[in-house]
């Protein structure tokens, strides 16, 4: 126990004092700070009573209605300032191309209209928002030729409807965003800390270093150290700079108290959160274990990327299964559900499940001890091909003969 505790001191100290480490974690501290506080910063450079930066101009010919859409125009484009105008299309245009419009709206009868722009953004698309309202003005003009009043038109054309939905469950709409978040660190964190941990072994046994370390201490407290050390120093960097993120947001929560979706994100449960921690701890080192075992089965440092390539793309797959599942809504399918029993794909699956979906204790107990004694299996064969792995060099064994290699050890 001794060694072990040494080497996990070691490990992590190594990780914690690196400038890497150090440098990565404040520039993602500083910046989560600046994010969180920019909205109360830039108040400051804005002083009340100051004008606000001048409007663009948007012209409008309206031919057909003598300017009575200028408020629903208004609310369809609130940046600009409409300008009312009658000058013709070719006028237009060339103030347009020249700055002085920013766009101009020629309005030819109730249902013809030209809009002139330099170049539309990805997002604007006037055809249909001016057509809407060209729409709605038309048919509430003929309704009221009719007979109907303004407002009885308007009470025809989009009447009102009264709409009560009840959840009894979770919200998907509430998690989907803080789940999505926490499954993309859970995967950082097991490609990242996984990789560290396989080149850290490869390393000390391109080097020779392993041939001195496995005569002073036993394998397993080499390996378990090292992913255990390793695991926590990436938890503390992820700690801190979540941590920085929920605490900068604290102190500015009333800049974003109308912000539905940063609320989202950091309004989640108490259960929600130690749930994270613990798909984290089960996820990562049952990966991690993988990655070490991987690494030591590397007589160079420049084989490690081919030897984990297979365990990097089981779990790149495992992530998208359950991202796809997040993105179509279909938590509770067949295969999410499968998935949540599978020690590859459960610290997501599971966790996803339990975030956007009702899910019974027992299922959840039943993935947490699959998960768990899993993890501990993985744990004792990855040392055990540990132990032969750094003491083997040239071409990585074949997957049959290190099982020949382990019987025979056995």
């Amino acid at each position: 126990m001794k060694q072990f505790w040494t080497v996990l001191r070691f490990e992590f100290s190594h990780y914690a004092k690196s400038k890497p480490y150090i440098i990565i974690t404040a520039i993602l501290v500083v910046l989560m700070a600046g994010l969180l506080s920019y909205p109360r910063l830039s108040g400051l450079f804005h002083k009340e009573g100051q004008p606000s930066a001048e409007k663009s101009k948007l012209a409008v010919v309206d031919k057909a209605y003598g300017g009575s859409l200028t408020a629903a125009l208004s609310r369809v484009f609130p940046d600009d300032a409409l300008v009312e105008t009658d000058e013709s299309v070719d006028v237009l245009r060339e103030k347009v191309e020249s700055g002085e419009y920013r766009a101009a709206l020629y309005l030819a009868s109730p249902l013809d209209f030209t809009y002139i722009t330099v170049s539309l953004s990805v997002y604007e698309s006037p055809g249909q928002t001016i057509g809407a309202i060209l729409k709605a003005k038309y048919q509430e003009t003929k309704l009221a030729e009719l007979g109907l009043t303004a407002e009885e038109a308007a009470a025809l054309i989009n009447p009102a409807v009264n709409a009560t939905v009840t959840e009894t469950g979770k919200s998907q709409t509430e998690s989907i965003i803080y789940t999505y978040i926490l499954i993309y660190a859970l995967y950082m964190a097991i490609i990242l800390y996984g990789q560290f941990v396989a080149s850290s072994v490869a390393s000390e046994k391109s080097t020779r270093a392993m041939e001195l370390l496995i005569t002073s201490a036993n394998p397993m407290s080499l390996l378990f150290g090292k992913v255990i050390g390793t695991g926590l120093a990436g938890l503390a960097q992820f700690g801190l700079i979540f941590g920085s993120a929920f605490l900068f947001y604290n102190l500015n929560a009333d800049v974003w108290a109308n912000n539905l979706i940063i609320q989202n994100i950091f309004n989640i449960p108490l259960d929600m959160f130690l749930y994270v921690l613990l798909f984290f701890f089960i996820g990562f080192f049952f990966y991690a274990f993988i990655y070490g075992a991987l690494g030591s089965l590397a007589s160079r440092m420049e084989d490690v990327g081919t030897t984990i390539l297979p365990v990097t793309f089981l779990f790149i797959i495992a992530f998208f299964v359950v991202y796809f599942g997040i993105m179509a809504g279909k938590v509770s399918s067949p295969l999410m559900i499968v998935s949540s029993y599978i020690p590859f794909t459960l610290p997501m699956a599971m966790f996803t499940r339990i975030a956007m979906s009702n899910v019974a204790p027992v299922e959840i107990i039943i993935s947490i001890a699959v998960g768990i004694i899993s993890t501990v299996g993985v744990g004792y064969l990855s040392a055990a091909i540990y132990r032969i792995g750094i003491l083997l060099y040239g071409k990585p064994p074949k997957l049959s003969e290190l099982v020949k290699t382990l019987r025979q050890k056995n």
